[in-house]
């Protein structure tokens, strides 16, 4: 149990409305089928859930990597990485064009228009603007950035998702575009292509994505139970198969603070310490 001897309460945002509730209904069921006492809250933005997660009000946080990693800066290290999703590990943010478009290699997109995502988004514009300056290449002086109109998201921020920068690339409004590697064969299918009609220019270096971020003093004894029941989440248990669908994972992992070093490198670059969340 928590100091307080409370439950274990767990912070998330409502990012998927249709599907939040159950969720978060069938990990609550889990860990208090498992002796660990839970309670969930939902935040309407991860800039609320991490104001929660530092001043204690929340004992862990299902957090994007922006939020992960801003609460590690935040604390100056005392929050902790607990968990990630298998699907979570040593992913990658790619640049794509069409195979038929000549470009090649990043010497190519010198000139050229890119579509990329809004300055704050991890995988789909700091990180690749980071990786690539660091190889000779400015994603923001050395191309023009396609004309995307961002759309709403649930939570009422303005977004550029992978599916609006592939149908810039697909509908040639951009030569080549910024996105996260698990969506690419996806957003292939759906939008008709085959693989072969599409190039990947350049590859980041892997990073890790969402986590589970504990807050400051969380005891460490409730860290290591809260991980040890997390991972024995089986995807065959009738009880956890549509969440753990829902939520696109097959195991949970523990993880170490250090496979978000690159997303810390990539907000500092930007100078973005502490300013969002999201």
């Amino acid at each position: 149990m928590t100091p307080t001897d409370r439950p274990l309460l767990v912070g998330a945002t409502a990012a998927d409305p249709a599907n939040v509730v159950t969720i978060w209904n069938a990990m609550r069921r889990w860990f208090e089928d498992h002796g660990m006492p839970f309670e969930y809250g939902l935040f309407s933005t991860y800039d609320a859930l991490c104001r929660a997660l530092l001043d204690g009000l929340v004992d862990v946080a299902w957090n994007a990597p922006m939020a992960h990693a801003q609460s590690l800066l935040a604390s100056r290290g005392s929050c902790q990485t607990l968990a990630m999703r298998d699907t979570d590990q040593d992913v990658a943010t790619v640049v794509i064009a069409l195979s038929g478009s000549g470009i090649t290699t990043v010497e190519d997109l010198r000139g050229r228009t890119v579509a990329v995502g809004v300055p704050t988004s991890t995988e789909l514009r700091l990180i690749p603007a980071h990786q690539l300056r660091a190889q000779g290449f400015d994603l923001e002086a050395d191309c023009a950035h396609a004309g995307i109109e961002p759309r709403a998201a649930s939570n009422g921020q303005r977004w550029v998702d992978d599916f609006l920068i592939f149908d810039a690339v697909k509908d040639g409004r951009a030569d080549a575009g910024v996105i996260f590697e698990p969506w690419l064969a996806h957003l292939v299918r759906k939008r008709g292509l085959a693989p072969a009609d599409v190039t990947v220019v350049w590859r980041s270096e892997p990073f890790c994505h969402c986590a589970f971020t504990a807050r400051p003093g969380l005891p460490d004894g409730d860290a290591a139970r809260f991980v040890e029941l997390l991972t024995e989440m089986d995807p065959s248990d009738p009880a956890l198969t549509e969440m753990m669908r829902l939520e696109h994972v097959t195991r949970w992992l523990p993880a170490r603070d250090d496979g978000w070093d690159g997303v810390i490198d990539a907000i500092r670059a930007g100078h973005l310490e502490g300013a969002t969340f999201i």
